[in-house]
């Protein structure tokens, strides 16, 4: 990499930051705005915090294409707008050189995401959703909101929230008897023990009889069920909580479970492209560089950067969810609005050239 190539790199690198620090600030503060009104006796405004914070990670992560092509546009504008491009191109070097290395940092930066997304984001996630639920629980109260139901064996079970240690908060178990209720078990807590057998914690059992119901109270019981403790806590997990190795994981099991697994699919694949889609943007932000945006003012790039970056995620959120919705390959909707900005990009920028 010649010197050129690391001024222009560094310049791109130093906008992305930027402007990664901008939104992830935009988004603590907005999420703390909407979720101060959860704050209470036992989810207090440290809890509040220690959940935003965990989830910045994954925030991070998410923001990478949208941050790339604003910091592209922020950092290739600058030498524009001081006419160090212009002295460049004029010295013969050609745009897709002036391309190659603002798509380096770029890289780096996706690849960077891709790991934070595989082993930091998940964790990070999963121990904030066990602080905004665990917290709630110390008032008695199980929510039913946030959490997922499954069919176990022959009784529909409720789980609040999981760790990757085996251990369950939250549980109810309905068990039906035919087209009857016959009792529904309630548990604080579930630990793993051995093969299909799991120990309940803090049990209330409600037993529905012909003619009256009955209600007792024991410190444990034992629940046999055949759903593994992975599984378990996979599936009580929302699928952008997950890792791909995690993700993987799971649709291989729904799918032997015949039942569907499209969103899991979905969310595998938006993480797994997100390094082409940032290097999509990057590609249509240096055409707009050298096209209309060759004189715009720093805001006017930034706008144009926050408006294609809006139109790109909706693109990707609209096309992804359809073709969950109309039982399409999740990842030919999540291909098609990059390959739609990867061509665009490659064609403006020949054209420039």
């Amino acid at each position: 990499m010649t010197k050129i190539d690391k001024y222009i790199a560094s310049s791109v690198l130093w906008a992305f930051l930027i402007v990664a620090v901008v939104l992830l600030g935009l988004d603590f503060a907005l999420t703390f705005i909407e979720q101060i009104k959860k704050v209470n006796d036992n989810y207090t405004i440290q809890s509040l915090l220690q959940v935003i914070l965990f989830r910045l990670p994954g925030k991070l992560a998410e923001y990478i294409p949208v941050a790339s092509l604003i910091g592209t546009l922020m950092g290739l504008g600058t030498l524009a707008a001081t006419s160090e491009l212009t002295v460049m191109r004029a010295a013969g070097m050609p745009i897709w050189r002036i391309g190659f290395a603002a798509c380096q940092p770029i890289l780096l930066v996706s690849l960077l995401g891709m790991g934070i997304s595989e082993f930091v984001a998940p964790m990070a996630e999963q121990k904030a959703n066990l602080i905004e639920k665990f917290k709630g629980q110390e008032s008695g109260a199980f929510s039913l909101t946030g959490g997922v139901w499954l069919k176990a064996d022959n009784s529909f079970v409720y789980i609040d929230a999981a760790d990757d240690m085996g251990k369950l908060y939250g549980i109810q178990i309905f068990s039906p008897d035919g087209q009857k209720l016959k009792n529904i078990i309630t548990a604080s807590s579930a630990q793993h023990t051995e093969g299909s057998q799991w120990q309940l914690n803090n049990v209330t059992e409600t037993i529905f009889a012909s003619d009256h119901v009955e209600k007792k109270s024991m410190e444990h019981a034992n629940w046999n069920v055949s759903i593994t403790p992975e599984h378990l806590f996979l599936a009580s997990q929302e699928p952008d909580a997950l890792s791909l190795s995690q993700l993987k994981n799971y649709q291989t099991y729904l799918k032997q479970q015949k039942l569907d697994g499209a969103q899991y699919e979905l969310e595998f694949w938006i993480t797994a492209l997100r390094p082409i889609a940032s290097l999509a943007l990057v590609l249509v932000a240096l055409s707009s560089v050298f096209g209309p945006l060759r004189s715009s003012t720093m805001g006017g790039r930034i706008f144009t950067g926050v408006i294609i970056g809006l139109a790109f995620q909706n693109a990707l959120n609209l096309f992804g969810r359809m073709s969950v919705a109309i039982n399409f390959p999740p990842v030919i909707g999540v291909s098609i609005p990059i390959i739609i900005c990867l061509l665009a990009g490659i064609i403006l920028v020949r054209r420039r050239g």
